[in-house]
């Protein structure tokens, strides 16, 4: 699983050189400390972890999103990087990858639960210097069946700047293979539909149409119109800027039937839905991607955003194929 961001997300405000670093202490030996800040900034992000215990002033300046992302805006052109989870976070430490600089850095691993395992199928999200992962599916040691997958509520977030995670509010309803995005400039991230789904069983779990809104100033979820119909493995993005912006809900399955009246198989969508977040943010209905006999499943549906409001890329990716 991957979660994509950009380099500028080390802050979210700028602050004048009398904020940038405490006078008390020297950056670099023989230089004016506005000087040193500037050099400091340049260094890419996947590298901060490895400074930052050379000395007190460096812990001190790497640990401060503000001063750096002031800089980095200032003097640096607009990058990504990218979040890599191989397995369950809390297990296996995610990686964060610079593109531009081709360089990796392991991330801490996410706090532990003692009764749970497994954790898959969650989305990871980025706000500001932030990294937000939501939900999934996992086996908890305290459920009955104990190889019966639940999905999760939880939300833990990751400070980038200095790289400790916390838990936060869990959302109303756990859910995991569910839409999500994170709302630009607002603080708010929404999620919607899911299920309880885990990839050791191909077809099987529940299915939701819930959808809520989370707050990040507030640590605090909000029940939302649900989707049309249950809707689980689903994708979502944002379409349109400011007022117009929609948040879409494409792909994904929802009922189920059986071959042979013993073998589950999937209903999977080819549609989508769509919730206006202006004028009471009510859901409507679109329609297919493709005619009926074009395609007979529907694969995983993948959305690469589009720079500042511009309509994303949506892919479907199906075994060795991709179709767009």
């Amino acid at each position: 699983m991957t979660s994509s961001f950009s380099s500028s997300l080390l802050s979210s405000s700028s602050g004048d050189s009398t904020d940038r670093n405490d006078t008390t202490l020297t950056l670099i030996p023989g230089l004016p400390n506005d000087l040193s800040s500037l050099i400091l900034s340049f260094i890419p992000y996947s590298h901060h972890a490895r400074l930052r215990p050379t000395c007190k002033s460096w812990r001190t300046f790497f640990s401060n999103p503000k001063t750096l992302l002031s800089l980095r805006r200032t003097h640096l052109a607009f990058s990504h990087l990218l979040c890599i989870f191989p397995e369950d976070p809390s297990l296996t430490p995610p990686y964060l990858f610079d593109p531009h600089h081709l360089a990796w850095c392991p991330l801490p691993p996410m706090p532990c639960n003692p009764h749970a395992y497994g954790l898959s199928n969650f989305i990871a999200v980025s706000i500001g210097h932030h990294l937000y992962v939501l939900g999934g599916s996992l086996f908890d040691t305290r459920s009955y069946p104990i190889d019966r997958p639940s999905p999760s509520s939880s939300i833990f977030r990751l400070d980038l700047s200095t790289s400790t995670w916390d838990c936060l509010s869990p959302m109303l309803s756990p859910r995991g293979s569910f839409a999500c995005v994170a709302l630009p400039n607002s603080g708010q991230i929404l999620v919607a539909g899911g299920g309880s789904r885990h990839p050791m069983f191909g077809a099987a779990g529940s299915r939701m149409s819930s959808a809520e809104r989370y707050d990040v100033e507030k640590d605090e979820w909000v029940a939302l119109d649900g989707l049309p119909r249950f809707r689980a493995g689903c994708v979502g993005f944002l379409v349109g800027k400011g007022v117009d912006r929609e948040f879409w809900v494409m792909g994904g399955y929802g009922e189920s039937r059986t071959v042979s009246g013993v073998f589950p198989v999937d209903e999977y969508y080819k549609d989508g839905a769509v919730l206006e977040l202006k004028n009471g943010g009510k859901w409507r209905e679109i329609g297919d991607m493709w005619e009926e006999g074009e395609r007979r499943r529907l694969g995983k549906v993948v959305a690469v955003d589009g720079d500042d409001g511009e309509m994303p890329g949506i892919f479907m990716l199906d075994r060795n194929d991709i179709f767009r």
